[in-house]
C-alpha cells in the first residue's frame, strides 16, 4: 500500500513523539518542573514572606529625636496610642492579615487600599494599624545623620512647642526615613499611623469645646466603591503574571525537543541517515515541527493548571487578591489556549531553524540565548501596566499576546483584535516555518561550519532561477506587513499636516516597501524580475476580465459593507474619529486622489502582492492555496478586521487574473479602476454630482440602487467568465518550481 503526504508526517511525527517523551530532560522540563517546582516555589516564598513580616511588625524600632522635651512629648504620644500594640490584639500573622483587609483606625471605610501587593506595603499597612515598639534615643541636632548612619530608623523634628490635647497652637512635624531600608520605611509608617491618631484626637477635642459638628471640618463624604466583579479582579490578578509565564513556559518547553530533534540527531550521527531516507526534506521538517509544537502547547497548558492550582488552592490568590472573593475567568481560557497556537508555532519554527546550525547540544544551547531574549523583551512591554492592545502592539509578536491575554482575563472580547492578534502571529508564523524547512534541508546547515553556513548569504552562491522561493516571499511579507504598520502609524502621529505631503509619505512608503524593496530583493537572490514580478503583456481577454471587474466591484464593496453592518458594525466612536481624521481628503483636486490613493497603490501592492509574493509561493503551492494565502496576506495588510472580508475578496480576484493570464497588468488595470471608482463617487468635483443626477447618491448610506447592483453582478460575472475560460497554457510558475526544488523549500507538493 503505497503512503501518502499525510500518512507519511503523521508517521515521523508520531514515531518522534515517543522517542522525544522517553527523554528524561522533556519530561522533566514539561512536567516537573511545572507540576513540582511552580508550587513548591510559590507556597515556599509565601512561608517566608509571612515569616518576615511576623518579624518586621514585632521588632522594636528606634526613634531618634533631637532633644529631652521632644522625646518626652514623643513618648507620651505613642503610650497614650489607643493602637498601640499589646498582647490581646492578635498574633503578628493576625494583624497582617487584618492589614490587608481592613482600614486603620481614625481612617474612613472608604479608603483605598494601597495598590502594591509586595512585602513592604502590607508590612507597612499593618504597623500603620498596629504600630510596633518604639525606643526614643537624643541625638542633638544630627537627626538625619542618625538615620542615614544606621543609628536610628527613623528621626523625628518637632518645628514649634510640642501640640497637646487642650491647646491650640499647631506645629509641624518632619519625618525622616530611608526608603532604600525597609525597617526605615516600617518604623515611619507605624510613627505617621501614631501621629494622625493623634492629631485627629486634638482635633476632635478643639470641636467639642467650640460645639462644632465635625462634619463641619469635612464638606465632602467621599465614598469609593469598587464596581469590579471578583471574576474581573481575579482576572486583573492573573493578567499580571499569567500571560508572560505561559509564553515563556511554551517556549522552554518546546526548547529541549528542538534541541535533541535537530543539534542531538547530529551529535549521534543519525541525521546524516535520516536525510537521505525516501522520504521529502519538508515531510521529515514538519514531522519534527508538530512534535516541538505539541510539547510547547502540553508545556503551557501544564503551566496554567499548575499556576492556576498553586493561586487558587494554595492561599496565594487570597493574597494577591486582598481577602476578596478568587473567581476564575473559565471562559477566556479557551481563547488563551487559542491565541497560543500560532505562538507555539511561530517559536517551535525559530527554534527548529536556530538549533539546525548547532553541532552539539551544547552549541543549541547557547543559539537559544538570543531566541528566549527575542521573546522577553516584547513580551515585558506587554506587561506593563499602561500598555493598550492598540498602535505598533496590536502586531507586535508575543506582546501582543501577552496584552490580549490580560483583556481576555478581564473580560474583554475584542473579536477584531483577536483576529488580527492570530493573524499576524500566524503570518509570522508561517514565514518561520517556510523558512526553517528551508533551512534544514541545506548541505551547509547540515554540514555547519562557518565556512559552509556563511554561503548562505552570500549572492555569488546562489543559483539563478525565475523568482524567489516560498520561505524568502513569506519572510519579506512578514516584514513588511510590520514595516507598513510601523512607518504609516508613525506618520500619523508626527504632526504631518494632513494634505499632498502626507500622501505624498504614503505614497513613498509604498514604492519603497512594496516596490524597490522587493525589487532589490529579487536582483539579490539572482531572480528573474520578468518572471517574478510577471511583466509580460496579457491577451486581450485578460484587459477585458480587468475592465469587468475595475467597473464592477466598486458598487459590490459598497453593497456588502451596507450588509456587513448588520453583524460586524463598525464601533461608532472609531468610525466618527476617521471620518474627522479623513474629511480633509474631500478638499483635495480629485487628480489629486486618483494618483496618489488608485494609481500608486494599484502599481506598489500588485507588484508586491500578486508579483513578488505570488510567485514566491506558486513554488511550493498550487494554484488554489496561492491565491487563498496572498488573499488573506492582502486583507490582513489593511490592518481592520472590518475591511479583511472584502480585500481579501478583492485580493483574491486581482490574484486570479495574474494566475490566469500570467500577466501583472490586468490585476493593476483593475485595481486602479477599483480604488478611482470608489474615491471619484463621493467627490463632490468627482463622479458624485453625475451619479446623483442619474438617481444614484454614493455619498449617502445604504445600498446601491437595485439596478446598478444587478449590472455590477453581471459585469463581475463576465469577467470571472473570462478568467475561468482562459487557456490552460503551461503556468509558468512551474519553472519556478522546478528551479525551487533544489533548495528543497516546498511547503505542499504541487499538484
Amino acid at each position: 500500500m503505497r503512503m501518502t503526504r499525510f500518512s507519511r508526517i503523521n508517521t515521523i511525527w508520531k514515531k518522534e513523539l515517543i522517542d522525544t517523551l522517553r527523554d528524561r530532560r522533556t519530561v522533566v522540563a514539561m512536567v516537573l518542573v511545572p507540576m513540582v517546582l511552580y508550587p513548591a516555589m510559590m507556597l515556599g516564598s509565601i512561608g517566608a514572606f509571612e515569616l518576615q513580616v511576623s518579624y518586621l511588625v514585632t521588632e522594636e524600632y528606634t526613634v531618634a529625636v533631637p532633644d529631652p522635651d521632644t522625646r518626652q512629648w514623643l513618648r507620651h504620644v505613642i503610650d497614650s496610642d489607643p493602637a498601640r500594640r499589646i498582647d490581646d490584639n492578635g498574633t503578628a500573622e493576625e494583624i497582617v492579615e487584618r492589614a490587608a483587609t481592613q482600614p486603620a483606625e481614625g481612617t474612613e471605610s472608604s479608603e483605598q487600599p494601597e495598590p502594591e501587593r509586595d512585602g513592604a506595603s502590607v508590612a507597612k499597612r499593618g504597623v500603620r494599624e498596629r504600630p510596633p515598639p518604639y525606643r526614643i534615643v537624643v541625638v542633638g541636632e544630627h537627626v538625619v545623620e542618625a538615620v542615614t548612619g544606621g543609628a536610628a530608623n527613623v528621626g523625628l523634628v518637632l518645628r514649634g512647642p510640642p501640640p497637646r490635647v487642650g491647646s491650640e497652637n499647631s506645629s509641624q512635624i518632619g519625618v525622616a526615613f530611608d526608603e532604600s531600608d525597609i525597617r526605615s520605611e516600617i518604623a515611619a509608617s507605624g510613627l505617621e499611623g501614631v501621629l494622625a491618631r493623634y492629631a485627629e484626637r486634638i482635633l476632635l477635642q478643639r470641636l467639642a469645646e467650640r460645639e462644632i459638628d465635625p462634619s463641619f471640618v469635612a464638606p465632602l463624604q467621599i465614598e469609593s466603591r469598587n464596581v469590579a466583579s471578583a471574576e474581573r479582579m481575579t482576572g486583573s490578578v492573573l493578567g499580571r503574571i499569567v500571560p508572560l509565564i505561559l509564553i515563556v513556559m511554551t517556549i522552554t518547553g518546546a526548547i529541549y525537543p528542538a534541541i535533541d530533534l535537530t543539534a542531538g540527531e547530529r551529535e549521534r550521527g543519525t541525521l546524516e541517515t535520516l536525510m537521505v531516507a525516501p522520504v521529502a526534506t519538508s515531510e521529515l521538517v514538519f514531522g519534527k515541527f508538530i512534535v516541538i509544537t505539541l510539547i510547547g502547547l502540553l508545556s503551557a497548558l501544564l503551566n496554567l493548571v499548575s499556576i492556576g492550582g498553586t493561586i487558587w488552592l494554595g492561599g496565594v490568590g487570597s493574597m494577591l487578591a486582598q481577602g476578596q472573593q478568587m473567581v476564575f475567568p473559565l471562559g477566556a481560557l479557551p481563547w488563551v489556549f487559542l491565541l497560543l497556537v500560532p505562538l507555539a508555532v511561530l517559536f517551535s519554527a525559530v527554534l527548529l531553524a536556530v538549533c539546525s546550525f548547532a553541532r552539539s547540544f551544547k552549541e543549541a544551547q547557547n543559539y537559544i540565548a538570543p531566541v528566549m531574549m527575542a521573546a522577553l523583551i516584547p513580551g515585558v512591554v506587554g506587561i506593563l501596566p499602561g500598555t493598550q492592545l492598540k498602535g505598533p502592539i496590536l502586531i507586535m509578536p508575543v506582546a501582543n499576546i501577552v496584552v490580549l491575554t490580560r483583556e481576555l482575563f478581564l473580560g474583554k472580547f475584542d473579536f477584531g483584535a483577536i483576529a488580527i492578534v492570530a493573524m499576524s502571529t500566524s503570518l509570522y508564523a508561517g514565514a518561520a516555518i517556510a523558512i526553517a524547512t528551508k533551512l534544514f534541508g541545506q548541505e551547509a546547515v547540515l554540514f555547519a561550519d562557518s565556512g559552509s553556513i556563511r554561503t548562505l548569504f552570500q549572492r555569488k552562491f546562489f543559483k539563478p532561477r525565475p523568482a524567489p522561493s516560498c520561505a524568502v516571499a513569506l519572510l519579506v511579507l512578514a516584514l513588511v506587513y510590520t514595516l507598513n504598520f510601523y512607518v504609516q502609524n508613525s506618520l500619523g502621529s508626527a504632526g504631518i499636516v494632513p494634505g499632498v505631503g502626507y500622501l505624498g509619505a504614503i505614497a513613498l512608503t509604498l514604492a519603497i516597501l512594496m516596490g524597490l524593496g522587493p525589487y532589490l530583493t529579487t536582483l539579490y537572490l539572482r531572480a528573474s524580475p520578468l518572471e517574478t514580478f510577471r511583466l509580460r503583456a496579457p491577451t486581450w481577454a485578460g484587459w477585458a476580465a480587468a475592465v469587468c471587474f475595475g467597473l464592477s466591484t466598486w458598487v459590490l464593496i459598497r453593497a456588502w459593507f451596507t450588509y456587513q453592518e448588520t453583524w460586524l458594525p463598525f464601533d461608532p466612536r472609531i468610525k466618527a474619529q476617521l471620518e474627522a481624521q479623513l474629511g480633509w481628503i474631500s478638499s483635495l483636486h480629485p487628480a489629486t486622489l486618483v494618483f496618489f490613493l488608485a494609481l500608486v497603490p494599484a502599481f506598489c501592492e500588485e507588484l508586491f502582492f500578486r508579483g513578488f509574493v505570488l510567485s514566491g509561493v506558486r513554488t511550493a503551492l498550487n494554484r488554489t492555496w496561492s491565491v487563498i494565502i496572498v488573499a488573506l496576506a492582502f486583507g490582513l495588510s489593511h490592518y481592520m478586521i472590518q475591511r479583511l472580508p472584502a480585500t481579501a475578496l478583492l485580493g483574491a480576484i486581482m490574484a486570479l487574473l495574474v494566475v490566469q493570464y500570467r500577466s501583472i497588468y490586468p490585476a493593476i488595470l483593475a485595481h486602479f479602476l477599483h480604488n478611482a471608482l470608489t474615491t471619484l463617487s463621493t467627490h463632490p468635483e468627482g463622479l458624485l454630482p453625475v451619479l446623483r443626477g442619474i438617481g444614484f447618491d454614493a455619498a449617502a448610506e445604504g445600498y446601491p440602487p437595485t439596478g446598478w447592483l444587478i449590472a455590477a453582478a453581471a459585469l463581475s460575472l463576465v469577467g470571472l467568465s473570462l478568467c475561468l475560460l482562459a487557456p490552460k497554457a503551461a503556468d509558468r510558475g512551474s519553472d519556478s518550481r522546478q528551479a525551487g526544488a533544489e533548495g528543497s523549500d516546498d511547503l505542499v507538493p504541487v499538484q
